[in-house]
C-alpha cells in the first residue's frame, strides 16, 4: 500500500525501491513526474522527472493525520546515493522523527544559521576591514603615505589574504605572505609588514580583534637607507639597453631618467597634467607623496620624448604611459627583470658597453634613478636646494616654527636650469656612446675625480 501522501503527483506506484526498480523505471511524459513509494519504509520514495533526474526523498508527519506533511530530500540518484544508502538514510531520519525531532525544521534552522554566519563573516572579511581602516584611519588622519599605503594594500595585502576574515588570519599566514612578497622585493615585504601591523593594532584598539597575528613578528628583511647611485656611465648603458623595450615602457623609463620623479607618480600621469607648449608638468597635491602641488619644468629631451610618444596631440587623452588607453602601466617587477636581462645582453655584445660597465649594472632598483639625478646635479655644481626642489622634497623641513610656513619659494627657474643641464648631459653622453667615443663619455661623468693635490719635491730634513 502507499505509505505517504501523493498529492501533486501525476503518476504514482508502490514497490520495493531497489537498483533494478530505479534502473528500469520509465520516464514520465513531459510536464509530469512519477513517484514510486517504497513498500517497506513508510514515506521513503523516489521521484522521477521527464529529463531523467531521480531523487530520493522522505515524507513524514510530526503528529497525527491533522498535522502537515513534511518532505525532506535525501539526494539525487548517482554517486554517492544509491537505493541502499538512501534507504539507510531514510531510516535514520524516521528515527529522529520518532524521537520528536523534525529534520526539515532542523535543516531550515541550519540554513538560516549559515546565512547569518555568512553575513557576519562577510562583514569581517580582510578586504572589507582593510578598507575600513584605510578610510577611517589613513584618510581621516591625512597620513602623508596614503598613496604608498594604497599601493601596498591593493598590490600585496588584499591578494595575500583574499577569502579570509580578520579572525582567520594566523601568524603563519602572515609569514608565508611576507615571504612570497619578499621573493619579489624585500622592501615591499617590509612595507606589507609595517602597514599590516598598524592595521591590526588599530583594530585591537577599536575592539574588533583581541590579538594581532603580526604581534612579535619581526620585520622580514633588514633595511637601511639606500645610497646606491648610478654613475653617468651606468645611466648611458641603461638608456641604450632600453632600446630593446617596446613603447610605452621604453619612453617611460627614459622619462624617469630625465626628470627623476617617483615611479608611480609618473606611471599614472594623465595628459591633462602636461603643457608641452610651456614645457611644464603639473602634479596636483592629490597625486604626490609630499601632499603638495609640484611643478616640473621639463627639459627639451623630456618634452620631445612625450611628443614622439603621441605625435597627434588630438590623441593625448587619458594616461600618458598606457597600453590600453585606460590605466597607466604596471607590472614593474617583471619590467625590471626584463631591463636587467637587456643590460646583460648589451654588455655581453658590446665592447663599448663593457668598457663603461664591465660587470653590467649591479644592485640597483628603479628608485635609485631619483638619487642618481640629484647626485649628478650636485656633480654639475647645481645647488642641492635646487635638486631637492626637483624631487619635491620638503626644503623647509629643517626650519622650525613660522619660518617653515613662510619659506615657500618654488625654485622654478632653478629647477628648469638644472633639468636642462642634466638632460643635455645625458643626451650628449648617449650620443657619444653610440658614436663609439667611450673616453669622451667618461670625461663627461660629473662624478669622476679630476683633481688631486700635487706633491711637492721631496726634501731632506737635517
Amino acid at each position: 500500500m502507499s505509505n505517504a501522501p501523493t498529492e501533486d503527483q501525476n503518476d504514482k506506484s508502490s514497490k520495493a525501491i531497489t537498483k533494478s526498480t530505479v534502473d528500469d523505471a520509465p520516464l514520465p511524459p513531459k510536464g509530469s513526474r512519477i513517484m514510486i513509494w517504497d513498500t517497506e519504509i513508510k514515506g521513503f520514495g523516489l521521484r522521477i522527472t521527464p529529463n531523467g533526474i531521480k531523487t530520493y526523498l522522505l515524507r513524514y508527519r510530526m503528529g497525527g493525520r491533522d498535522t502537515p506533511v513534511r518532505t525532506i530530500t535525501i539526494g539525487q540518484h548517482g554517486s554517492p546515493w544509491n537505493p541502499k544508502l538512501a534507504r539507510r538514510r531514510a531510516v535514520e531520519l524516521l528515527t529522529l522523527v520518532r524521537s520528536g525531532r523534525d529534520p526539515v525544521a532542523e535543516r531550515e534552522a541550519e540554513r538560516e544559521s549559515a546565512k547569518t554566519d555568512a553575513a557576519s563573516r562577510k562583514d569581517r572579511m580582510f578586504d572589507v576591514m582593510v578598507e575600513t581602516w584605510f578610510k577611517k584611519h589613513v584618510e581621516r588622519n591625512g597620513l602623508r603615505s596614503k598613496r604608498d599605503i594604497r599601493g601596498v594594500v591593493d598590490r600585496d595585502l588584499k591578494p595575500a589574504f583574499a577569502n579570509k576574515t580578520i579572525d582567520e588570519i594566523t601568524k603563519k599566514d602572515v609569514t608565508e605572505a611576507l615571504d612570497e612578497i619578499g621573493d619579489r622585493s624585500g622592501s615591499a615585504a617590509n612595507k606589507g609588514h609595517k602597514w599590516l601591523r598598524q592595521m591590526f593594532n588599530w583594530l585591537k584598539k577599536r575592539g574588533d580583534v583581541d590579538a594581532s597575528p603580526v604581534d612579535d613578528l619581526p620585520r622580514p628583511f633588514p633595511e637601511g637607507s639606500r645610497t646606491r647611485v648610478l654613475s653617468l656611465l651606468e645611466i648611458v648603458v641603461l638608456w641604450v639597453a632600453l632600446d630593446a623595450l617596446d613603447d610605452p615602457f621604453r619612453s617611460f623609463y627614459r622619462f624617469l631618467i630625465l626628470l627623476g620623479q617617483r615611479l608611480r607618480e609618473a606611471s599614472n600621469a594623465p595628459w591633462s597634467e602636461f603643457d608641452l607648449e610651456a614645457g611644464d608638468w603639473f602634479l596636483p597635491k592629490e597625486r604626490t607623496k609630499a601632499d603638495r602641488d609640484h611643478i616640473v619644468p621639463m627639459s627639451e629631451q623630456a618634452i620631445e620624448l612625450l611628443e614622439d610618444l603621441h605625435p597627434d596631440d588630438e590623441k593625448r587623452k587619458g594616461p600618458v604611459f598606457t597600453t590600453n588607453g585606460t590605466v597607466g602601466i604596471s607590472g614593474f617587477s617583471k619590467l625590471k627583470e626584463a631591463i636587467d636581462e637587456e643590460i646583460v645582453k648589451l654588455v655581453g655584445a658590446s665592447e663599448h658597453a663593457r668598457q663603461l660597465t664591465p660587470d653590467g649594472i649591479l644592485d640597483w632598483v628603479v628608485h635609485d634613478i631619483r638619487r642618481s639625478l640629484a647626485t649628478g646635479c650636485q656633480g654639475l655644481g647645481i645647488d642641492m636646494t635646487h635638486s631637492e626642489a626637483i624631487l619635491n622634497h620638503a626644503i623647509g623641513k629643517k626650519l622650525s616654527g613660522v619660518a617653515r610656513v613662510y619659506h615657500l619659494y618654488e625654485y622654478y627657474d632653478e629647477k628648469a636650469d638644472a633639468l636642462a643641464r642634466w638632460g643635455d648631459l645625458v643626451e650628449k653622453a648617449v650620443t657619444l656612446f653610440r658614436a663609439g667615443e667611450v673616453d669622451a663619455v667618461r670625461a663627461l661623468d660629473p662624478g669622476r675625480r679630476t683633481r688631486r693635490r700635487e706633491r711637492r719635491p721631496r726634501r731632506s730634513v737635517a
